[in-house]
């Protein structure tokens, strides 16, 4: 690679980049603010909880809707409005007089920070589909690393700004990173001298219908997971509602959810199912595990903030490395290993153990999470039609979101009486139960030879 492309690939990165922190760094950074937020508006911190779902449940609905407008209009302008989104919402953020105020911005900043992933995507495949070259595995990797380098250090960011700027300094953090992407967007643009890839759509191939029935089941199908109440009325008509949105889909001429291609690319579905999979081990190990270090081996946030890095560490330089490995089929085999060795190691850990095991399977998952995370976008990139890019990729967040709510929905649970060693081996049972569904669903790429 020449000296001017590798800088005009930094110039094309550095905005897609910085976008795509912003959505997992603005669900963390509210886990060390959220009880100087309730107490400044007089709130018992059970309603924290307000802030929090309704970022899930926007980001959840609003990544496959920003890809379906990146493929059909253009993923440039999509970039832009999710950055002018993130941006209001941090205006009304640091603005707000009372507490529904906070769950507005929270909302609108779900949305905006859910344009950033499918956009992104869309534009590097079309980058590099117009230079006729396949994307270097490093971008997949990069993008990949961003998401969990914010992830895990939003905890961190989230503190040290509370501490020093109160809870307002959460929102506040937006503002300048938002405009230095936006600018930097605009730089890029300038200096990119290639057309866009646009498609001849209208209003009408939105499938404005099929949103409005995805998104009522997505919303109900969340809801029931968190508040799991009149299962035997709820969960007929959930099946009923699924069956309408296909119903609909499958008459729709450009659907927004491509249930067909579901159907037989059995790639791309597998892919799905198995991120489901592979989120819900994440969250458990990521929320569920400092809880256990504080409430049974007492040890303070900061130092268990200190513990939990090796695993983001580990998950960083393991994307970087597997990310230069184009053979997804190989990542898929040493990922699903590695996810089913390390997640047994959570039945060692106990209150007598040394917090030597602790670390060790921490940094075993975060190994396994970073080959996972990079064989996953990788099969889906393969998987993924052209014109279904921002599509699949919107979706597969989405379907990520689904493992963190699944995730939650477990903790909540087995922790309701506090973070015990039963409640965390219990954790150690489902994670086993998801890598268990991981393996199966690496057999049919076994079986397909055309698969490499």
């Amino acid at each position: 690679m020449t000296e001017g492309k590798r800088s005009g690939t930094v110039w094309f990165m550095a905005p897609l980049v910085i976008g795509n922190m912003l959505n997992p760094l603005n669900s963390t950074m509210l886990a060390t603010a959220i009880v100087t937020v309730c107490a400044a508006f007089g709130k018992d911190v059970g309603s924290g909880a307000l802030l929090i779902v309704p970022l899930y449940l926007t980001s959840a609905i609003g990544q496959p809707l920003m890809g379906r407008l990146a493929d059909i209009y253009s993923a440039r302008k999509v970039n832009y409005a999710g950055f002018i989104l993130i941006l209001i919402s941090a205006l009304i953020g640091i603005s707000a007089r009372n507490f529904n105020w906070l769950i507005v911005s929270r909302i609108l900043l779900g949305l905006g920070s859910s344009a950033a992933y499918p956009s992104a995507m869309t534009l590097i495949r079309q980058r590099y589909a117009q230079e006729n070259e396949e994307v270097p595995g490093v971008i997949l990797g990069v993008i990949a690393i961003a998401s969990q380098v914010s992830l895990v250090f939003g905890p961190f960011l989230g503190g040290i700004l509370t501490e020093h700027y109160g809870w307002i300094g959460i929102f506040w953090v937006n503002i300048p990173v938002v405009l230095l992407a936006m600018l930097l967007l605009v730089v890029e643009n300038k200096r990119n001298v290639a057309g866009e890839i646009l498609h001849n759509t209208t209003l009408s191939d939105l499938d404005i219908k099929g949103v409005i029935v995805f998104t009522v089941l997505l919303i109900s199908f969340l809801l029931t997971l968190l508040y799991p109440v009149k299962l035997w009325l709820v969960i007929p008509a959930l099946v009923i509602l699924l069956f309408y949105f296909i119903r609909i889909e499958l008459r729709h001429t450009n659907p927004f959810i491509n249930v067909r291609l579901l159907v037989m690319n059995q790639l791309l579905s597998t892919t799905f199912l198995r991120q489901v999979a592979l989120t819900f081990v994440m969250y458990l190990t990521l929320y569920g595990l400092p809880q256990w270090l504080e409430q049974t081996k007492h040890i303070n946030p900061s130092k268990v903030g200190l513990m939990m890095l090796p695993l983001s560490l580990a998950a960083m330089v393991t994307s970087l490395l597997a990310s230069k490995n184009r053979n997804y089929k190989q990542l898929l085999i040493i990922g699903t290993a590695s996810i089913a060795f390390a997640t047994s190691g959570l039945f060692l850990i106990n209150a007598q153990a040394s917090l030597w095991i602790a670390l060790i399977t921490s940094v075993l998952i975060g190994i396994a999470i970073g080959v996972m995370t990079i064989a996953n976008q990788a099969t889906l990139y393969a998987a993924a039609p052209l014109d279904q890019v921002g599509i699949s990729f919107g979706l597969f967040r989405t379907v990520g979101y689904f493992g963190a709510i699944i995730a939650g929905s477990r903790l909540k649970h087995e922790f309701k009486a506090g973070a015990t060693d039963v409640g965390l081996h219990q954790l150690a049972i489902y994670s086993l139960i998801a890598a268990m569904v991981i393996i199966l669903l690496l057999i049919p790429i076994l079986k397909n030879k055309q698969t490499k």
